[in-house]
Order: structure tokens, then sequence, then C-alpha cells
């Protein structure tokens, strides 16, 4: 059964092949099928018609056999018999080769080919121009037979000539290039030379005239087809016997066919070139594009081409060629036919020598190299010894074989030794250490077997070639880390300090808060005292004395609480804060103190503002230590002019609270220095305030800057980001 529709597969592809028409191509030569310029012409042609399975075509050739055959005769009777060879098959584009071919086409074609596009090849851009428009598309490529340029650069090679002789035959093309010959070199001056027209001369009567040139002459000649007796020639024959009988003038001719025959060269289009752009043409009209819509050059224009074996025998230097000749049978040199061999070979010479220079110095370079290693090993281990720094290497997927040989440790052996608070964080970086081939940098603590607990910064990294492990080097830094605990305790007592004398400075606004209530209850106390002696008791007057002493009692309990905040020492803790809220209670607290020196203080508060995570004894420290600070810049001018600015307002997704002051600004020299520590511009001023403010301010992710404003005061102005609402 699988046989059968293998069979009938193959049947269905056959005929689905054998339904393809083929494309049919006329090919119509003005001369004989041996004339090598056709020969040269037609084999470029075939070489580049693109016949494919989907689009095979054939070509199909045809003679004029000019000029051996010619008359109105044996035209129409050509015409019948190629009307009735291809009445079945009418070709898709007719190629004409040659003015002839054109011409027999031109006049016939009504009658064989109507409609049919025509390819004309090595036809002279001259008598295109002189054709009339045509009904069906006529298209090719028109060539330039330079007799003018090929006699210059003869003349150029030989500038001794005395005598041009220009040779042609006696048939219609011979007199049409005779013509054109003369029409060329007319216009040319050639004196001294002179120029001398020999046609429709003999054959034997040329070689006679040919053998008795000497130095001097110079022989142009297209070749011809019919000499004086009227034998006929191919242009190419004719023109290699006259280059054999003219030993003693080089031979110049018009006609690529012609190199080899015997003559120098000439300047003239290339045979190869026609066929190409003719198949070319051929092709894009197969291909269904419209005759005028195909791109094809406006002339195939003339290029010099010579004989290397003649330009030796007639003297010509190389150096004499121009650059874009076309140069044949130049014998090779050494170099052109053994130029690959002869590079490799001087390749595998220089290799060898470099790879053994190459062995040499790297030999001598591993010496040095391992003597290098050994004192950096050295220097290494005892930079280690000294710096206390170790290396390991990690094993992160704990399910990988350990290698025998290695000193790898299991991370999860690592984690063990671990503190149980940075076990986690540890495992997380070394995971992604490995899945994003970062850098591990990671400081943990290690639990000694003891129960001491130090502190180890490590930092390695991932291992190339998708390893799950981790190289690297250890360094122990705890006592960096107990340094760092100290500094900060160190701070934490300088900030308290710093927080207790402040206060110290508000000890008569102290006063005055706690009086008030005090004052208060002294006063309710003694009048509940007196209503006691009285009958009958007034309960309810007495109901109103006791809730007030329990007001200010609690009014004073607040007070004491607030202050005990801010002289209490211990950590930071973070909560949501109202910054508004803030101001009050620290405008409050100071507020006698502000009225002692004649400032008035303002607000400015934004509605609705924004809570802050902050610690709320430490940013109350700071907004005292900036309030007490515009007070103090404000001590030397008049009091009515000593006013105070907080306000408060949102900046996008930040909170921002500034305190200005009206007072002589900030001189530019100082604003550099002006939160370092210990730099004052206060008499007796310790230069820790600010600069302690500006820390608890970045403590709280947040900035603390100054700048002079447009009312010669300054402002200071913290801003923090505030708090994230779920």
């Amino acid at each position: 059964m699988g046989w059968v529709v293998l069979l009938a597969g193959l049947c269905i592809s056959a005929g689905t092949i054998a339904q393809v028409t083929p494309k049919d191509v006329l090919v119509l030569f003005s001369n004989n099928r041996l004339l090598p310029a056709n020969i040269e012409v037609d084999r470029a042609m075939r070489e580049r018609i693109a016949s494919t399975e989907a689009r095979p075509v054939e070509v199909f050739q045809e003679f004029l056999d000019r000029p051996t055959f010619s008359g109105e005769a044996f035209d129409r009777n050509l015409a019948t018999y190629l009307r009735e060879k291809y009445a079945e098959r009418l070709p898709q584009v007719i190629v004409v080769i040659g003015d002839p071919a054109l011409n027999f086409i031109l006049y016939h074609r009504p009658a064989l080919f109507p409609g049919t596009p025509v390819v004309h090849v090595g036809i002279d851009k001259a008598y295109v121009q002189t054709l009339r428009p045509t009904q069906v598309p006529l298209l090719g490529v028109p060539v330039e037979y330079d007799f003018r340029g090929t006699v210059e650069q003869a003349l150029r090679w030989h500038p001794g000539t005395r005598r041009l002789l220009v040779i042609t035959g006696t048939s219609p093309r011979d007199r049409i290039w005779e013509a054109q010959a003369r029409a060329e070199l007319d216009e040319l001056a050639l004196q001294p030379a002179a120029v001398e027209y020999l046609a429709g001369l003999t054959t034997e009567a040329l070689k006679a005239r040919l053998k008795g040139l000497g130095a001097g002459d110079l022989v142009f000649s297209p070749g011809y087809y019919r000499d004086g007796t009227g034998r006929d020639y191919s242009p190419r024959d004719a023109i290699a016997g006259i280059a054999t009988a003219s030993t003693g003038a080089p031979v110049y001719g018009p006609f690529s066919a012609f190199i080899g025959t015997g003559i120098v060269g000439g300047r003239m289009p290339a045979n190869r070139d026609m066929g190409r752009l003719a198949a070319d043409a051929i092709n894009a009209l197969l291909d269904g594009v419209a005759p005028r819509a195909v791109a094809l050059p406006a002339v195939l224009p003339a290029m010099l081409q010579v004989d290397w074996r003649q330009m030796r025998r007639w003297g010509l230097a190389e150096a004499d060629i121009p650059p874009d000749t076309a140069v044949f049978f130049k014998e090779p040199t050494f170099w052109d036919l053994y130029r690959t061999q002869a590079l490799l070979a001087m390749a595998l010479f220089l290799i060898q020598a470099v790879l053994i220079a190459a062995l040499f110095i790297e030999r001598r370079r591993r010496r040095h190299t391992a003597l290098a290693l050994e004192r950096s090993e050295d220097r290494m281990s005892l930079a280690a010894r000294a710096s206390r720094l170790s290396t390991w290497i990690w094993d992160v997927d704990r399910k990988s074989p350990r290698d025998a040989g290695t000193t790898a440790s299991s991370l999860d052996d690592v984690l063990d030794s671990v503190h149980p608070a940075d076990r986690e964080d540890l495992q997380q970086a070394a995971r992604q250490a490995v899945e994003r081939d970062l850098e591990l940098d990671a400081e943990y603590r290690v639990v000694e077997p003891g129960g001491e607990v130090r502190w180890i910064a490590a930092r390695g990294r991932a291992e190339k070639g998708g390893s799950q492990r981790i190289t690297g080097v250890a360094l122990d830094i705890t006592a960096r880390k107990e340094a760092e605990l100290q500094a900060q305790k160190d701070r934490s007592a300088l900030t308290h300090m710093t927080r207790v004398s402040m206060l110290g400075q508000l000890s008569a606004s102290i006063a005055h808060q706690l009086n008030q209530p005090l004052a208060a209850i002294l006063g309710n106390a003694e009048a509940a005292r007196k209503m006691l002696g009285k009958r009958p008791l007034d309960l309810d007057e007495l109901q109103a004395i006791c809730d007030d002493i329990i007001t200010e009692d609690r009014r004073a309990a607040e007070v004491i609480r607030r202050l005990g905040a801010l002289f209490k020492r211990g950590e930071m803790t973070l909560a949501p804060l109202d910054l508004n809220e803030l101001v009050s209670e620290t405008l409050e607290l100071v507020r006698t103190e502000l009225t002692t020196r004649h400032v008035e203080a303002v607000t400015e508060l934004a509605p609705g503002l924004a809570p802050v995570d902050g610690g709320r004894v430490q940013l109350q420290q700071v907004l005292l230590n900036l309030i007490l600070n515009a007070a103090d810049a404000m001590g030397d001018i008049a009091p009515e002019r000593r006013r105070l600015v907080v306000r408060t307002e949102m900046r996008g997704t930040d909170v921002r609270l500034c305190v200005t002051d009206q007072g002589s600004g900030i001189a530019a020299v100082d604003m550099p220095y002006l939160f370092d520590p210990f730099w004052s511009t206060k008499p007796g001023g310790t230069g820790m305030g600010l600069a302690i403010c500006r820390s608890i301010v970045e403590g709280h992710r947040g900035t603390l800057d100054v700048a002079n404003t447009p009312d010669s005061g300054a402002a200071f102005c913290a801003t923090w980001p505030a708090r994230r609402t779920a």
C-alpha cells in the first residue's frame, strides 16, 4: 500500500512538472555561427539566463549568414521559413545581434512575431539614434565602437608614427566601417602622420603592401567581410592575416574578438558584457517586467583592451598601460602563479619563528612569574596574618557533591556558627550573589564555642561557569564594631548633655510653666478650706474647686513628664509624629524665655500635615536648638523687630519645617563650616548644637539646610519623608 501511495505521489509530481510550459527565446545572428564575436556573446548570454524548474527557458538560434547570403529573395525565403518553423511556438523574446539582424526583424516582424519584444545586442549607439520609434517594444544597450579612441591611444604609444594605414573591405558592412573611420579620423590632428585608406584590395595585394611596412608605420583595421576578389572572410580571420603580414608595423583594431589574433589592442566594448546585459533584459522580460520598466545602462562604453604579448613585441612598457586597461595573455610571474602557496609558506615560517621566539619568551616569563608569584604569596601571607584576613570557599548548593581536594564549606555549616539574628540575611545575600552574579559584601556575628560573639566582614564573588560556590576573604572586625558601638554611646551621651544644657537655659521658662498650675492649685485649696468653715456647705461649688485642682495637677504633671522625657537618657524610638503638635508644644515650653528676650513667635502651620516617623524627644531637641539659636541671632537688633517664624509645609512626598529669624544673617565665609563640630559663631559656644541637630535629622532620613533670607535673616529648614500609609 505504501508503494502505491509513493508511486501516485511521483506521478502527480511528474505531471505537475510536465505542465510547466518553457519560455522560448529566439536569437537571430547577423553572421555565421562560427564568428568568434557571436560565440562569445552567445556563451555569456546562456550562462546568465536564469532557467529554473518553475520557469524553464529554451533558446533557439538562427543565422542570416551575412555577407555570404543577402538580397530580398533570400530575406523573403528566410522570413517564410521562420514563420512556418515557429508558428506553433512563438517566442516570448527575440534577440538580434548586429545591424543586419535588427533591420531584418524590424522589416519582417509584423508578419513574423507581431508584438514580441526585441532585445538588440552589439548595435552602434549612433545607429540606434537613427531608428524611428516603433509600436513594438525595442530595448537593449547600444555600444560604442571607438575608432578614434583606438587610433589616439596607438599614436600615444607610437609617437614617431609618420603614416597610418586604414584597411577595410568591399561588403556593405565594410563600406559602413570605412565611412565611420573617415568621419572619426578626419577630426584628428594627425600631423605629421599621413592617413592612407586601403579599401577593396585583394588579400594577396594587401599582404604584399603590409610586408613592406617598417618603422614609422601604423595599421588600423576593423577587419573585413569581403576582399577585392569577392572572397568572404570573417573580420577575425581577416585581421589575423593582416597582423601576420604586418611584421614591421603594429596593428590595432576596434573589436574585442580581435584580441589574440596578433593586434596590439584597441578601445572596444567587451562581447561578454554585451551577452550579460542582453541576458539581464531577457530575464526581466520573462519575469513579467514591462519593456519600458527594464533597467539597463544607457550605453556600453568602449574600454582599452590589449594583448600583453604584442605589447612586449613592440617595446611598450607596463608603466605605459592606463590603470583601467584589460590586459590579456600576460605571462604570470612566479608570484602570480604561486602567490597563495608562497604566502602560506612565508606564513608558516613566520608562525614557526614567532612560536619558537614566543616559547623562549614564555619560558623566561614563567620563571620570572613563578619567582614573582612566590614572593607575592609570601607578602600576601604576611599581610593576611598581619591584618587577620582569612580566605574561604562556600558551597551554596547543599546538594552539590564536594570535590576531593577542595576546602569548600557548605553554607549550611557556616550558618550554624552565625548568630541567629544574622543567619537569614547572610543566607539571602549568599544566594543572591550566586543567582545574580553579584559581589557578596556582608557583616555578621559569629558565636564562638565558648559563647564569645565576634563580628566578621566577608567579601567575595561567585565562581564563573554557573558554579554554586563563592570564594572570598573574611576579616575579624570585632574591635571596629566595639569602637563604633562606643562611639554611638558617646554621641548619645553628648546629645543628652547638650539637651540638658539647653534645658538649663530654659530654667526660668520651666519654672513659669510649673508655677502657673501650682498657684492655681494653692488658690483653689485655700478657697475650699474657707468653704468648709461655713454652714451650710455648697457642695456643687466645692465639687467645681476639686475639679480645678485635679485639672491643674494634671497640667503640672504633664509639664514634669515632658521635662523628664527631655532629661531622660535612652535609645531613640521611632513613632508616628505630628510636627504641628510638636511645634505648638515646644513653643509653649519656651514661651517665657522668648517673652523675656522680647521675641515674638509666629507659626505658619500647614493644615492636614502628614505625620513623620521620628523620635519625639530627639526632634524636639532639634526644634528647641533652632528656636533658641534664632532668638540669639536677634539679640543685637531692636526689640520691635525680633520676630521668629516657625513654618511647616508639604513638599511633594516630604514634610518640611523651617525656623526663620530676622537677624543679620550668616556670613558667606561661615556657611561651609556652620555644621562642623566644635565650630561656633557665638562667644562661649561649644559648637556642637547644629552638628548634633544635623546628625539627628539625618538619622531620621532627612536633611538640614540653611540659607539667608531676603530680609537679612537666616532660615534653617529640615526635611523628612512623610510617613507611608498602608
